[in-house]
């Protein structure tokens, strides 16, 4: 049995290091929550939306985003938009303060709703493009109730690009669930973050928990390891 101290760097002291990697095939950015609702209005954020705003300044969240994303077109490799329903039934979990601020204040319903479908639009300054699929999830994932691993599989993607806001919540959650459906995700840490209430959440689970599950590694690195796909 190979030695995990040598094999794996950072098994003993959890000072995780980016390995030597690659992507297998045609891999696809996946940018979540980056709405209206949240991103752009804190309509029905998680945090005081005055921390959102400052927070995505300070880290240059968007303009990093936009980087992936123009990487990816420019590759002709698959970029998809995700936004939350985040209250369809009128019925939410009675406990988590996420839940709370759901049942006060997201607008009830499904896309039938015209304020929900305002709110759901990715905020203009990604420059959302007209064949690039925006695709409606439901409860705490990108893969709940939104097709979106038979959309990934037509195109025989196994490797994803996770991105968004925020990344000890919808990230966090993503990665889970994607990995469960043995999607292998890469998360350029540099491209999310979170308010400063939960900037302590984003850093352990950016440094920690994240590698557990995936590969953590910057902006730069994952356009340095994209394929063309012309």
């Amino acid at each position: 049995m190979a030695d995990m101290r040598d094999s794996i760097p950072g098994w003993e002291t959890g000072n995780w290091e980016v390995p030597e990697w690659s992507f297998d095939g045609t891999p696809a950015l996946i940018i979540n929550h980056m709405q209206v609702g949240i991103a752009g209005t804190g309509k029905y954020s998680g945090a005081p939306f005055e921390q959102e705003q400052k927070a995505m300044q300070e880290l240059n969240t968007i303009e990093k985003q936009k980087q992936l994303i123009a990487a990816f077109r420019e590759r002709n490799l698959p970029v998809v938009f995700v936004s939350v329903i985040p209250n369809p039934i009128g019925y939410v979990p009675k406990w988590g303060f996420i839940f709370d601020m759901n049942a006060a204040k997201a607008p009830v319903g499904n896309l039938n709703n015209r304020d929900l479908v305002d709110l759901t639009e990715v905020i203009p300054e990604l420059g959302r493009l007209p064949g690039e699929p925006l695709l409606y999830h439901t409860g705490n994932s990108p893969m709940t109730s939104s097709h979106i691993d038979a959309y990934l599989r037509q195109f025989d993607v196994k490797d994803i690009v996770l991105t968004g806001w925020t990344a000890h919540s919808t990230l966090y959650n993503s990665i889970v669930q994607f990995t469960n459906d043995f999607f292998s995700v890469v998360v350029p840490a540099d491209a999310t973050g979170a308010p400063e209430r939960d900037a302590d959440c984003a850093d352990i689970v950016l440094r920690k928990m994240m590698r557990m599950w995936g590969l953590v590694t910057s902006v730069d690195d994952v356009i340095a390891h994209l394929p063309d796909n012309k």
